[in-house]
């Protein structure tokens, strides 16, 4: 993207250069170039890198009052820079004013044209910021779109990451925290019981240690359950990766659901969707879950335009 629009603006030099319209202007030409040159690559370099600078709308100021202020000096060979100022007129502001901007460049090109009797480029230049301007503008708002994208999808699994350490944390509390706090209780009496009523501090001692047993067991059951793949869980991730990267997805159930999800289906059903996400013509996935005899049987059936589409079937 920097390297088409330096050459977009080189090409305007190079049409001031040999021009027999207002010759005599290529100093001018180059010293107003000097001057917006580094700001107009900066936003492009900005934008082509899915940013958006917090001064984009006062660097673009700044290069449109150039190249607006430049034209009664140079003449009608310097309208071809409103061609990148329009592009970026298309990109940096928001809707509407972006559209606005970019056809008042457009429309804009047809009077000064003809002010500067030079007719023959009144129907170049207007053409020449829809298809340059254009071509530069839509890139760039690929990019954009696809790192706010991108962005979206790592900002979903942290936050799907935070959801589970909370459940983790509160079902930690309920049951081992409370376990822990019946522990402390429990030794607090049996020491206070130790010298005044030795057999009733032996019963809080046996009582600790069923506490303490039960504890342990609750806590071997739920590391566990933490070590086990959970079926629903993983099917909820791949339904929000997929809508979150523009897919519409629907997810088909069994009336009866396995917890667990083996390990190679998990990992045939993580290929699959990266395949599946690298594809930008895919438009609707579905997913359709079964579990015959017990056995997790996972289909994906991705379709997009022009009949493409992806069909696999994990099983184990």
């Amino acid at each position: 993207m920097v390297a088409y629009t330096l050459a977009l603006v080189l090409t305007g030099l190079l049409r001031i250069a040999v021009s027999r319209n207002e010759p005599g202007h290529l100093w001018q030409a180059l010293v107003a170039t000097a001057a917006y040159l580094p700001i107009l690559l900066w936003l492009v370099l900005s934008l082509a890198e899915g940013q958006r600078p917090r001064r984009a709308g006062l660097a673009l100021a700044v290069v449109g009052v150039v190249n607006v202020g430049m034209i009664p000096v140079i003449g009608a060979d310097w309208l071809g820079t409103l061609q990148p100022l329009a592009a970026l007129c298309l990109v940096v502001p928001r809707p509407p004013w972006s559209f606005v901007l970019f056809g008042g460049c457009a429309a804009a090109e047809v009077p000064l044209a003809l002010a500067f009797d030079a007719p023959e480029w009144a129907v170049f230049y207007p053409f020449g910021v829809l298809v340059f301007g254009g071509s530069l503008a839509l890139p760039l708002w690929l990019i954009g779109a696809a790192r706010q994208l991108h962005a979206a999808r790592l900002e979903l699994a942290a936050e799907a990451v935070v959801r589970e350490r909370l459940r983790i944390d509160g079902e930690l509390r309920q049951t081992v925290g409370a376990a822990l706090e019946s522990i402390a209780t429990a030794g607090d009496r049996a020491g206070a019981l130790a010298v005044r009523d030795p057999a009733a501090a032996e019963r809080e001692l046996d009582t600790l240690v069923g506490i303490s047993r039960r504890a342990l067991s609750e806590t071997r059951r739920m590391l566990t359950r933490y070590q086990r793949v959970v079926l629903r869980t993983e099917l909820d991730t791949a339904t929000a990766l997929l809508t979150a990267a523009g897919i519409e997805t629907r997810l088909e159930l069994p009336d009866e659901l396995p917890e667990e999800l083996p390990e190679e289906v998990r990992s045939a059903l993580r290929r699959v969707l990266g395949r599946i996400l690298a594809d930008a013509t895919l438009r609707r996935c579905v997913v359709t879950v079964s579990a015959p005899g017990g056995r997790v049987r996972i289909e994906l059936c991705a379709e997009g335009a022009e009949n493409a589409g992806i069909r696999e079937v994990i099983a184990p």
